[in-house]
């Protein structure tokens, strides 16, 4: 058996002012994309898949860029116009694995993974098996279901199965290649955009979605179920929550499954209401708890949902209320530079953040001493995206006040301590620690966190 793989993967957030050019962009080409084998990722689990079933494996192309704003006509183009060649030169094949986002949205093209499907399905014809992968925070459609032969979306948020999703979908491709399925698919969506902090999966109400998922998937009643929250930040035609199963041959089963999980979300929609501390008596809370580390989460500039990082809010609500071990890294590359000249030990006094946008808090100004420069280079310890190294370009780690303020030059979602420890910060004995981010953070933070705070 032979399958092809190839992905594109990036969660527009259409409300950003921060473009995703082309340069942007991490691009694996051929046998480069066997770099992410024994990663916890889509492509890895793809890799990995097909090794343990002893399966011909043909990596073609896979693209991804942090969540950002929309990219333009000319990168949407070339990215899906290289996809797309470089697998029907792989052609002939048994099946195809595409590792997708599903909140894909480019300038003129509101769902770019119906896109990258349909120019497939135009080379392969109808009848090839194509099984695709999608993140839980995936816009879907009715023509992403009917182009695709198995749709597996991941089953946790933060997002840790990534490798196990793509590898259970490789094994439903080879069982539908061998004859032993005959996948079926039904799709429903409810008139809900939840918010992502709504999408926490260890704790209802999605955790009460993804148990009833389960229980029927264990009964039998279905070869796989995806439940995608969506992203609310893309603003397209087919952003929202939906429903996706997988049977074995049964369509009306499949459709019966998905309508009671769509009912059930719309009975759960109130618990799917969020609230949010001001920042002025988060911090003072965090500062007067007993024990750290104490978690703020900047829900408003949520890095892992198209935010530029560089938000100031809470930053700025740290110096003036005179909070020490505390923690926050801000997207500056501006501020990386003045760092770099100034040295280490050196003084530096700038505006910090507030760059991009005026929706995320203005420049604060700092003042303080350069403590570390560093390259920004480290690997992810999971247990999202474990074995992934990570580039974030040069990083000034600087000390104003009681406070560690992380200059990046390329922003990164928070969800890893090693992302702190590479650059000389030891979050357990900190007593704030400050993520931009929604719900990501709780993989590498909940086990040392004593408690957090939605801001």
């Amino acid at each position: 058996m032979r399958l092809i793989t190839g992905g594109l993967m990036h969660e527009t957030h259409t409300f950003s002012a921060e473009p995703t050019p082309l340069d942007r962009w991490t691009v694996s080409r051929g046998e480069e994309c066997r770099v992410y084998a024994g990663t916890n990722h889509s492509l890895g689990g793809v890799i990995d898949g097909c090794r343990e079933l002893g399966i011909e494996l043909a990596p073609t192309f896979f693209a991804l860029a942090t969540p950002s704003g929309t990219p333009d006509r000319e990168t949407v183009e070339t990215l899906v116009t290289e996809l797309v060649a470089r697998i029907e030169h792989a052609l002939p094949a048994d099946g195809i694995v595409l590792t997708l986002h599903g909140a894909m949205v480019g300038e003129e093209l509101p769902d770019v993974e119906a896109e990258i499907l349909r120019r497939v399905r135009a080379i392969t014809g109808p009848d090839l098996p194509i099984a695709v992968t999608l993140d839980l925070h995936a816009n879907t459609s009715h023509e992403l279901v009917e182009l695709a032969t198995i749709i597996v979306g991941y089953d946790t948020y933060p997002h840790i199965d990534l490798n196990d999703r793509a590898r259970e979908a490789v094994a439903l491709l080879a069982d539908t290649i061998q004859g032993r399925i005959r996948p079926e698919m039904a799709f429903a969506a409810p008139p809900l955009m939840p918010v992502p902090q709504a999408m926490f999966t260890g704790q209802p109400p999605f955790k009460t979605l993804f148990d009833r998922a389960f229980a029927l998937e264990a009964a039998g009643a279905a070869l796989s179920i995806t439940i995608a929250g969506g992203f609310a930040y893309a603003d397209a035609p087919v952003s929202g929550m939906s429903f996706i199963a997988v049977t074995d041959h049964d369509q009306a089963g499949a459709e019966r499954i998905v309508a009671e999980l769509a009912d059930l979300a719309w009975d759960l929609r109130a618990e799917m209401r969020v609230e949010n501390v001001p920042p002025a008596q988060a911090v003072a809370a965090a500062i007067a708890y007993p024990e750290g580390p104490v978690v703020l989460v900047d829900v408003g500039d949520n890095i892992g949902g198209g935010t530029p990082g560089d938000g100031t809010v809470i930053l700025g609500e740290l110096l003036r209320q005179g909070a020490t071990e505390a923690t926050v890294i801000v997207n500056d590359p501006a501020a990386v530079q003045a760092a770099f000249a100034a040295g280490v030990d050196g003084p530096l006094a700038l505006p910090a953040g507030g760059k991009t946008d005026r929706r995320h808090g203005d420049p604060v100004q700092v003042r303080g001493r350069v403590r570390l420069l560093y390259d920004g280079r480290w690997t992810h310890e999971g247990p999202e995206n474990a074995g992934v190294p990570v580039d974030n370009g040069p990083i000034a780690v600087v000390r104003v006040d009681g406070v560690n303020l992380i200059l990046t030059t390329a922003k990164t979602a928070p969800g890893d301590l090693q992302q702190l420890k590479s650059a000389g910060i030891d979050p357990a004995r900190q007593q704030i620690l400050v993520v931009k981010a929604a719900v990501r953070w709780r993989g590498g933070y909940a086990p040392i966190m004593k408690h957090h705070i939605d801001v």
